[in-house]
């Protein structure tokens, strides 16, 4: 078994084995690491087991340094799993053991690896994560079915508001009304928000594979979703809405014509995307029949929680008091900067 680091000619095989592996997502393909290295300048670490020269596994990793939470290796970053794709056991364990070196041979204080697998390895483990997946194979008749009456009632609500959805690629002005509705809503979470380059830089990597649904009231955006699309499957990268109209629900029709857009046009699941156990999002996620799958978020090295960029540490939660009263026109200057700490 060799393990080697990427080089740029190695590129076109990885993205060739990310798209047979079982194990791969969108964020192990070179766009994802093209994006992150662009936007915000961490050095990519891209870990490849060969046997006989043939590629058997890959582990992407970012090398993040910040005063604030420490130097780090992480897969992936901006995301909400990464972690190794690999052929069989023999292969996992010797990416793992390879990328563990690289903790001393660096000096960085942990090791961070975002999977739907549990690896063995020693340290902590952070289950507070879960993805959500809707099967849509069944047909939106099936789904529609499986509502409960009031997800139904508020559908039907929002579909006599005279709003108006629309999904598309190409348009940058769906772009930038996602964006200004995606900044106000980061700032209500208390949480620093991406560059508008971040999100231009995905379109422009993967521009088949983005699309950005709206909901319209008039002339006005109130709801949008950053959609990103992997193997049949949709992901709800990032999405925000306006609450001057939450009672209009623009949400819930935002979300039932996705479905029957994606259901229309061949796509087999939807992924709801990252969200802690039982929490607003994670109900109002599961309401639309999407099954929970755990994230395993693992450690290896000195890490402890006050080091956590997650809203669990301490530190994090004060700073999240403070960014909220922070007026927004600063917030969307520095946040950008900031937010390239937090992975």
């Amino acid at each position: 078994m060799e393990i080697s680091k990427l080089k740029k000619s190695d590129e076109k095989e990885w993205d060739r084995y990310v798209m047979k592996s079982e194990d791969s997502t969108f964020y192990h393909q070179i766009g994802w690491k093209n994006v992150v290295e662009k936007t915000y300048g961490h050095k990519p670490i891209y870990l490849i087991a060969r046997e006989d020269g043939e590629i058997k596994g890959i582990l992407p990793l970012f090398l993040m340094k910040s005063r604030l939470f420490g130097k780090k290796l992480v897969s992936v970053p901006f995301a909400p799993y990464g972690g190794v794709c690999a052929d069989n056991d023999k292969v996992l364990d010797s990416i793992l053991e390879d990328a563990i070196s690289w903790v001393d041979e660096l000096d960085v204080d942990y090791l961070e690896l975002r999977s739907y697998m549990r690896y063995k390895i020693d340290g902590i483990t952070d289950k507070s994560y879960f993805t959500l997946n809707l099967d849509l194979t069944p047909g939106v008749d099936y789904l529609w079915n499986g509502f409960r009456k009031s997800m139904r009632r508020y559908i039907k609500k929002a579909g006599r508001n005279n709003l108006e959805f629309t999904i598309e690629s190409k348009s940058s002005k769906n772009l930038k009304d996602f964006y200004e509705l995606y900044c106000k809503k980061m700032k209500e979470f208390g949480t620093p928000t991406h560059s508008y380059k971040f999100f231009k830089l995905i379109k422009s990597e993967f521009p088949e594979y983005i699309k950005i649904a709206t909901v319209k009231y008039q002339t006005y955006t109130i709801a949008a979703l950053f959609l990103l699309i992997f193997k049949k499957t949709m992901i709800y990268g990032w999405g925000a809405s306006d609450k001057q109209y939450t009672s209009m629900y623009p949400n819930y029709l935002l979300f039932w014509e996705l479905i029957k857009y994606m259901n229309k046009n061949g796509y087999k699941y939807l992924d709801f995307g990252r969200s802690i156990l039982n929490d607003g999002t994670f109900l109002f996620k599961k309401g639309w029949g999407a099954k929970p799958k755990q994230l395993y978020y693992q450690y290896y090295g000195k890490y402890n929680v006050t080091m956590s960029s997650n809203k669990f540490n301490p530190r994090r939660q004060i700073f999240m008091k403070i960014w909220k009263i922070i007026p927004i026109e600063i917030v969307n200057m520095i946040g950008p900067m900031i937010r390239k700490n937090f992975p």
